[in-house]
C-alpha cells in the first residue's frame, strides 16, 4: 500500500505544479505560454494552465488575448472567412453544416448543437456580437429584370451622360436640375397598413379594427410629382379612376338637406390639377396635357437658362408633342438607363417613401373620425395625399433624394456599388469598381449613345444607356415609330372592317336564305 507522501508526490510528477495568485509573468513564462498554445492547438485557460503550471492571472497578463470558457467551434480565421457568406440564418446555418460536413467535424458539431448538429439562432446572435463589423439588414425585393439591368457600367454611363448634359447646356445650379415620377396611391392597401397598437387587458381578446369600404371610384389614385434638387417642387398632378376628364368633383353635404360640388382639386395645393381616367395612371393624351402643366410652371424657372429634368424611359414619355413643348420653355429631357429608376430617381427614396409614410399616419387618425357605416370616398382620398405629399415632399426630402442618388450634386461615388456587383456570378462578387474612374473611361460612348436612337421592338431603347430624349435625332426616330404605329393600326382596322363586313354578308346571306325558304313554304304551289 502506497504512503500519502508517494501519492502527492505521484501527483506532483504527473502535474505540473502551478503558480501562486500573484506570480508576476516573466519573460520565459511568455514563451513557455505560446510554445503550449502552439503545441496544443487551443486558448482554453484549463488547457494552458495544466500544461505550463501558470496562475490564471499570468494567462490574463499574456500578450495574446486568452478567450475563457470553452473553445468556440470555429477558430477566428474560419469565422472571418464565413462572415462574408451570411444572408439570412437559414441560408447560415446550411452553409456551416455544408462546411462542418466537408471538415469531417459532424461528430463535434452534435455535441456542440444537440442532435443534427445544427447551429441555432442564439449562435448566429453571438456571432453578431464577435463580429461588429456585420449587422442585420431587412432585405427588399427586387425584379430580376432590375437586378440584370443594374450593372455599373450603365449606371457609370448615365452620369457620364449627366455631366455632357450639364456642360453643353451650362447647367450649374441646383434650381436648374429636376426629376419626376408617379406613385399609386392605394386606399385599400393604405388602410390595411394604418392599424396601431392598443393597451389591453390580459384575458383581452385579439381587437379588431374594423375598415370602412371604399367608394367606387376611390380606390386608389396616381400621384405625380416633380421636385428640383434645390428643395422646391411644382404643383402636385393627380389620376383618379373613373370618367369625367378634368375637374372632377366630390359631393358634399351643404346643411338643411342639400348637397354642393366641391372641385377634388380644391382639397389638394393651390394650382394642384386632378383628371380622372378610365384606371389611374397615365395614357398618351394625359401624359401630353401633364408635358403642358409642367412647361407652364416651368416657364418662371431660372429665367433665360436651360433645366433638365430626369425621368425614366417609359414608353409613354416618349411623346413628341410633350417633348417638343418641354424644349420650348427650355427643358432638356434626359431618360434613366431601362430599369435603374430605383437606384437614380431621387423621388423613389426619401420623398415617396416618407410621403406613404406620411398618408398611412394621416389616415390613421382619419379613420376614427369617419361616421358609422360610410364609406371612404374620393374626398378623404384627397385629404391623405395632401397631408402625405406636405410632409414627404418636403426641403429636407427631396434634397436627400438627389443627395442619395448622386444626381446633385454630380457624384457617383454615392451609389452603393456592391448592389450593382453581388449577386451576379462569383467574377463580378469579386470586382473592385470605382464608378467615377469608370465613369470617365466611358464617357465617349456615352456621349455617341445619348444622341444617338437605338431601335429595339419598336421603340427607342434605353437599356444600358442614357438618352437626351429632345435632341432632333431621337425626335425623329420618335416620329418615324410613331408614324410605323399608325401604319400598322390603319392597316389593323382595315383588316377588322373587311373581317366585320365579311361578317355581315354572312348574316344578310343567312337572313336572306332564310326568308326564301319561309317564302317557299308559303307558297300554294309548295302545298
Amino acid at each position: 500500500m502506497a504512503s500519502p507522501s508517494s501519492t502527492r508526490s505521484t501527483a506532483t510528477e504527473v502535474t505540473p505544479a502551478r503558480s501562486k495568485w500573484g506570480t508576476r509573468l516573466t519573460s520565459e513564462m511568455r514563451e513557455k505560454l505560446a510554445v503550449a498554445r502552439g503545441e496544443l492547438g487551443t486558448d482554453s485557460v484549463a488547457k494552458l494552465m495544466t500544461a505550463t503550471g501558470a496562475s490564471r492571472s499570468n494567462l490574463r497578463s499574456a500578450s495574446a488575448p486568452i478567450k475563457l470558457g470553452r473553445p468556440t467551434f470555429f477558430s477566428s480565421e474560419e469565422e472571418d472567412t464565413k462572415g462574408g457568406d451570411l444572408l439570412t440564418c437559414e441560408l447560415a446555418a446550411v452553409l456551416l453544416r455544408q462546411y462542418i460536413t466537408d471538415m469531417g467535424r459532424e461528430e463535434d458539431a452534435e455535441r456542440r448543437f444537440g442532435v443534427g448538429g445544427f447551429p441555432g439562432r442564439s449562435y448566429f446572435d453571438l456571432f453578431l456580437g464577435h463580429h461588429p463589423q456585420l449587422r442585420r439588414v431587412r432585405p427588399m425585393g427586387i425584379e430580376s429584370a432590375r437586378a440584370d439591368a443594374s450593372t455599373p457600367e450603365a449606371v457609370a454611363k448615365f452620369f457620364a451622360a449627366f455631366r455632357f448634359l450639364c456642360r453643353d447646356f451650362s447647367i450649374t445650379r441646383a434650381a436648374q436640375v429636376w426629376n419626376t415620377d408617379e406613385s399609386m396611391m392605394n386606399a385599400q392597401e393604405l388602410m390595411e397598413t394604418t392599424p396601431a397598437t392598443v393597451m389591453a387587458g390580459a384575458q383581452t381578446a385579439v381587437p379588431e379594427f374594423v375598415f370602412p369600404s371604399v367608394q367606387s371610384g376611390a380606390e386608389a389614385a396616381s400621384l405625380v410629382a416633380t421636385v428640383c434638387a434645390d428643395g422646391t417642387r411644382l404643383p402636385l398632378f393627380v389620376v383618379v379612376a373613373g370618367s369625367g376628364g378634368r375637374l372632377p368633383y366630390a359631393v358634399e353635404d351643404g346643411g338643411n338637406g342639400s348637397t354642393r360640388r366641391v372641385p377634388l382639386a380644391a382639397y389638394l395645393d393651390e394650382g394642384a390639377e386632378v383628371h380622372r381616367r378610365g384606371k389611374p395612371g397615365f395614357d398618351g393624351a394625359l401624359w401630353e396635357v401633364y408635358a403642358g402643366f409642367v412647361a407652364r410652371h416651368m416657364v418662371g424657372k431660372c429665367p433665360g437658362d436651360w433645366k433638365v429634368w430626369l425621368m425614366d424611359g417609359c414608353k409613354l414619355h416618349a411623346s413628341v408633342v410633350g417633348l417638343k413643348v418641354l424644349h420650348a420653355v427650355k427643358v432638356v429631357v434626359l431618360m434613366f438607363p431601362s430599369h435603374l429608376s430605383h437606384i437614380l430617381q431621387a423621388l423613389d427614396k426619401d420623398p415617396f417613401l416618407k410621403t406613404k409614410a406620411y398618408a398611412r399616419i394621416s389616415l390613421r387618425a382619419m379613420l376614427p373620425t369617419l361616421p358609422h357605416n360610410s364609406k371612404f370616398n374620393l374626398a378623404n382620398l384627397m385629404k391623405v395625399i395632401k397631408q402625405g405629399a406636405f410632409h414627404g415632399l418636403s426641403f429636407v426630402n427631396v434634397v436627400n433624394g438627389f443627395i442619395k442618388t448622386g444626381t446633385w450634386p454630380i457624384c457617383p461615388s454615392e451609389i452603393n456599388v456592391g448592389r450593382l456587383v453581388l449577386g451576379k456570378g462569383a467574377r463580378n462578387g469579386a470586382r473592385t469598381v470605382d464608378l467615377e474612374l469608370l465613369a470617365t473611361r466611358l464617357g465617349p460612348e456615352a456621349r455617341r449613345d445619348m444622341r444617338q436612337p437605338q431601335v429595339a421592338f419598336e421603340s427607342v431603347s434605353t437599356r444600358g444607356l442614357a438618352l437626351e430624349a429632345t435632341v432632333p435625332a431621337v425626335l425623329a426616330a420618335f416620329v418615324e415609330l410613331d408614324a410605323e404605329a399608325a401604319r400598322k393600326q390603319a392597316a389593323k382596322a382595315t383588316v377588322q372592317a373587311a373581317k366585320a363586313a365579311k361578317e355581315a354578308a354572312v348574316v344578310e346571306l343567312n337572313a336572306h336564305l332564310v326568308a326564301e325558304a319561309a317564302a317557299r313554304r308559303s307558297s300554294p304551289q309548295f302545298q
